[in-house]
Order: structure tokens, then C-alpha cells, then sequence
């Protein structure tokens, strides 16, 4: 493993809020006084980390007396902190892209209205399920086999991608092939995914994942063959939505 303040660095945080929020995390809450004697570093320049880091959601700040006392978050809120600077990153992403097209159109250039990528193997799926979880409208239209490359794969992935999607707060609709008759189905996966099952006579005829999102449409293959295409067309997204909404009237409640 890394070097716990090397590690850090690299999510983003600055050498000095490394040291302070490992040395913090020694305590239920401490001051600045103390956290400076322990790190060797000046009290104003920590004064100043741990402002920073409020900002970043990893300490807390309470008034006991005449003193100030800091308790450092949970380690969790280390997700917390990157998943705002992926979201970022992505907002910056489509806001360059709408830039560049706009510097293109200048000089005369005709730009695509549409286009395919392919994505091969665990790490080329696992990178575009992670541009899905970050789509501008937080909402998926989802159709998926009973077995697909969600349920087939790991532990440790299945439970970051939930956990994921719950952080995202991605909502969805939800239709899901009916095999062996009914399954158990908890009341908050019925209202953060609002499942339905398909007609029974597409049971059995298909094995990847559709999942449509802002002007995309994303194909995900069984866990047996792992490769994905994503399709960047607003024509394609609307075509397959009318599809998906047709589908989704006629299929059958859960819950």
C-alpha cells in the first residue's frame, strides 16, 4: 500500500492537510494547539489546513468554552470527496466539449452529431458503467436480463457500484426479464430502480444490458464475453426511448 499521506496527496488533498487529517484522526476532537506540537507544523498554517478541509467535508468544527475543537469525519467521506471532484471533472468535460465545437464551427469544421465507442475486457466496462454513473441527469432507463454483468460480477465491484449509484443518487426505470417466477424485492430497490418484469415471451432470448442516459445509449455484454458499446446519438437515444416506453407500459408491476 501507498504511503497513507502520499495517498492522499494523489486524491487531491495538499501535503500539509495529509499530515493534519492523519494526525486527527488520532482523536475524537482536538484543537489546533495540539495537532501543531504533534505535526510539527506551524499553528496558523494548520488553523488554515483544517479550514480547508472543512471545506472538503473531512473535519468538523464545535465551540467548547473558548476553544475550538476538531474532530476529523469518517474516512468514508474520502469517496464523498473524490466523487465531487469526478463530478467536476465531468461537468468541466462536457462544458469543453460544447467549447471545442463552438471553436470548430469557427475555423469551418463540420463536427459528428453522433458517435460509437467500443470497450473491451472488466477495466473497459468497468470505464463506461463509471461515465453512466456520472450522466447529467442522474436518471437510467435500464433493460436487463436476470443474468447480466452486474449480478455475475464480483463482491468488491458489485457493492462499489451500488454504493455508487446511491451517492449519485442515480434514479432509474427498471425492466427485468421474468425468470422462474417472482423474486423478492425490497421496498428501496422498488423506489430508487422502479422495476417491472417483461413480457415472459422475451425471456430466455437475451443476454446484455441496455441502459440509456442524457443523449447515450450503452450496451453491456454478459459477463462471459465483457465488452460494452456506448452510443452518442440524440436520434438513437430517442428511437430506443420510444422503444423502452412501450415496453414499459405493457409490463408488469413489482411491488
Amino acid at each position: 500500500m501507498k504511503n497513507p499521506e502520499s495517498f492522499l496527496q494523489s486524491l487531491g488533498l495538499t501535503q500539509t492537510e495529509s499530515t493534519v487529517y492523519l494526525a486527527g484522526l488520532s482523536h475524537n476532537g482536538t484543537n489546533a494547539q495540539a495537532l501543531a506540537k504533534q505535526t510539527g507544523i506551524k499553528r496558523p498554517t494548520v488553523y488554515y489546513a483544517l479550514e480547508t478541509l472543512m471545506q472538503k467535508g473531512l473535519v468538523t468544527k464545535k465551540g467548547v468554552g473558548n476553544r475550538r475543537v476538531y474532530s476529523m469525519t469518517s474516512p468514508e467521506n474520502l469517496k464523498t470527496f473524490v466523487d465531487a471532484q469526478i463530478s467536476e471533472m465531468q461537468t468541466k468535460k462536457q462544458s469543453l466539449d460544447g467549447f471545442v465545437e463552438t471553436l470548430l464551427k469557427q475555423q469551418g469544421v463540420v463536427t459528428p452529431t453522433s458517435s460509437v465507442s467500443h470497450y473491451e475486457g472488466i477495466e473497459g466496462v468497468k470505464l463506461v458503467v463509471e461515465e453512466a454513473l456520472y450522466c447529467k441527469s442522474r436518471h437510467w432507463d435500464i433493460l436487463a436480463p436476470k443474468k447480466n454483468f452486474f449480478s455475475e460480477f464480483d463482491a468488491e465491484y458489485a457493492k462499489y457500484y451500488l454504493d455508487a449509484r446511491k451517492r449519485r443518487r442515480i434514479t432509474s426505470r427498471s425492466l427485468w426479464e421474468k425468470v422462474g417466477g417472482k423474486s423478492s424485492v425490497s421496498r428501496e430497490v422498488i423506489a430508487e430502480r422502479q422495476p417491472r418484469y417483461l413480457p415472459e415471451v422475451m425471456s430466455g432470448r437475451f443476454q446484455s444490458v441496455m441502459i440509456l442516459f442524457d443523449d447515450r445509449v450503452l450496451f453491456i455484454s454478459s459477463y462471459k464475453s465483457l465488452s460494452a458499446i456506448l452510443i452518442q446519438s440524440d436520434e438513437m437515444h430517442q428511437f430506443l426511448l420510444a422503444m423502452f416506453d412501450g415496453l414499459w407500459a405493457g409490463a408488469e408491476k413489482i411491488g
